[in-house]
């Protein structure tokens, strides 16, 4: 466990990463609270451990667009299939702590971190799950005197996943990455970066492979939640922001449209009351409003979802996520095996980190509710 050192003894408080970094997009927090969060988790993931730095160039340079033809790739046992939903250049991780320390407050806060699993889980049925589907039409842009690569895309109507590399003579500057960066709410950009991206109506989680990247080139893969307004006819919009030559504002340098290959294939599983979750092979949305006992005020808080599973014909499960609740589930190991969660109007969407294999899944169960597919 990473330790903060502090010349006085701090008030500890003792939380989980979901607390401390959960997402508040659906639940109406007031503004001087989401402004406190936001200054904490910034100095929280600053004193995390990360690669050392070198200077950030603050020059704003013109964006070019590079045409680059289409690569031929299966999916099956391809490398870049396995490193997004396999085990290639990633290890189990056990639960552990880190601290934080807010120093105006004299607090600290030590973060629980649940244990992650990899598998290669349904790998080698990628191209019959997966592989109509995945868009290996590789975009290039010059941002300044960085070349960022998008190299694939997949997309379920729920969910998408991005590939994509940076590449910066002598170090990439504008993500600050690490481990445990990877796993709370993965790599994010500075104030000091010149530049920064989002993907317009999407909310995501960048992960950047430590085993495969170097400091001239990182390769990361972007794990989404698609909001309600994404409009799919049009693809995956990436908005880019460039700092201004002074440093003290940004401007809008552009978009680039990631193309889509259609709508991965998903299933309609419910429960007893009429209660559905939408299953793909990557992604698991759940509607909380049914069938799990939640009141309304629980509805919009994903803490509530406390045990995911997806079970399969031959009496294996992937454990999506489990998490204790005081008085309610307990646990051995706290557990998170999604590539990013995110909370949504009256529900829930898990964006896996392996391959559900949709064609042999007997049910799934969430907290205590078992749902099976939908034969209607």
């Amino acid at each position: 466990m990473k330790q903060i050192e502090k010349e006085k003894d701090p008030e500890q408080i003792f939380i989980s990463v979901e607390a401390f970094d959960a997402i508040d997009s659906i639940h109406e927090f007031s503004e001087e609270y989401k402004k406190n969060k936001k200054k904490m988790l910034k100095q929280y993931r600053k004193s995390l451990y990360r690669p050392a730095r070198g200077k950030i160039i603050k020059a704003a340079a013109a964006l070019l667009v590079a045409a680059t033809p289409v690569i031929a790739v299966t999916a099956s046992n391809s490398e870049i299939i396995s490193r997004i939903w396999g085990t290639s250049g990633r290890e189990n991780i056990e639960p552990h702590k880190e601290i934080f320390i807010d120093e105006e407050k004299g607090i600290s806060y030590t973060v629980s971190y649940p244990a992650r699993e990899y598998t290669d889980d349904a790998l080698d049925k990628a191209d019959e799950l997966i592989g109509g589907f995945i868009s290996y039409e590789p975009v290039v842009k010059e941002i300044g005197d960085t070349k960022l690569t998008v190299l694939t895309a997949a997309y379920d109507g729920y969910a998408a996943v991005v590939a994509f590399t940076l590449e910066r003579e002598g170090e990439v500057n504008a993500l600050t990455y690490s481990q445990v960066d990877n796993e709370s709410k993965g790599a994010w950009f500075s104030d000091n970066a010149p530049f920064w991206f989002r993907f317009a109506d999407c909310y995501e989680n960048i992960f950047v492979d430590l085993d495969k990247s170097t400091k001239d080139m990182l390769y990361c893969y972007d794990y989404m939640v698609i909001d309600p307004f994404f409009k799919e006819e049009k693809g995956l919009m990436m908005e880019i922001y460039q700092r201004t030559d002074s440093g003290e504002g940004e401007e809008q340098g552009g978009t680039l449209s990631i193309p889509l290959k259609g709508r991965i294939n998903s299933e309609t599983y419910v429960n007893a009351e009429g209660g559905g979750v939408m299953l793909s092979p990557i992604s698991l949305k759940i509607d909380m409003g049914t069938g799990l006992g939640l009141s309304p005020e629980e509805v919009n808080d994903p803490w509530y979802i406390y045990y995911v599973s997806v079970n399969y014909k031959d009496g294996t499960s992937y454990i999506v996520h489990e998490h204790e609740m005081e008085g309610i589930h307990s646990c051995r190991v706290e557990m998170d095996n999604a590539g990013y969660t995110c909370g949504v109007e009256n529900g829930i969407v898990f964006v896996f980190n392996r391959l559900a294999d949709t064609e042999e899944v007997e049910s799934v169960v969430v907290n205590e509710t078992m749902y099976t597919l939908n034969s209607k």
